[in-house]
């Protein structure tokens, strides 16, 4: 290969990765602060076979209410250890940086509309919010 095509290459990768920040993608992560709260939710469906459709909803609905800096949402790798939990089958993480921002996802029509939707699907729910001790100790954390 030629420099200036290696070049070329390079530089189009940085676009690209670019273009990735901005739209939230690659891992969910936006800009160069971690979320402050970081919600993650587990979710047993009572028909398995619907977990495609739930995570569809999930990407469709989540990532475009005010207040989200970070999102993914998925389903279980497995990669041999027995250790590892699998007795779900979506989970879905989704980051903010502050209290506020949590409290309108909460209220947000796309997230009630979701919960509405597919409550009565779970066999069960487990939700986990976890505070990041670094941006609570640099950042000056707030409910």
């Amino acid at each position: 290969m030629n420099g200036k095509l290696i070049i070329f290459i390079v530089f189009l990768s940085g676009v690209a990765g670019t273009i990735g920040v901005f739209l939230g993608l690659g891992g969910g992560r936006m800009g160069d602060e971690s979320p402050l709260i970081n919600h993650v939710v587990f979710i047993k469906l009572e028909d398995s076979d619907d977990a495609d459709s739930l995570m569809d909803d999930c990407d469709r609905l989540l990532p475009g209410i005010p207040g989200v800096v970070g999102y993914w949402c998925g389903e279980h790798g497995d990669y041999g250890r027995t250790t590892v939990d699998k007795d779900y089958d979506v989970a879905l993480y989704v980051g903010f940086m502050s209290g506020d921002g949590y409290a309108t996802y909460v209220d947000h029509e796309n997230h009630v509309e979701l919960v509405e939707r597919w409550k009565p699907k779970f066999e069960w729910i487990r939700v986990y919010d976890v505070v990041s001790r670094n941006q609570r100790q640099t950042d000056g954390y707030t409910e």
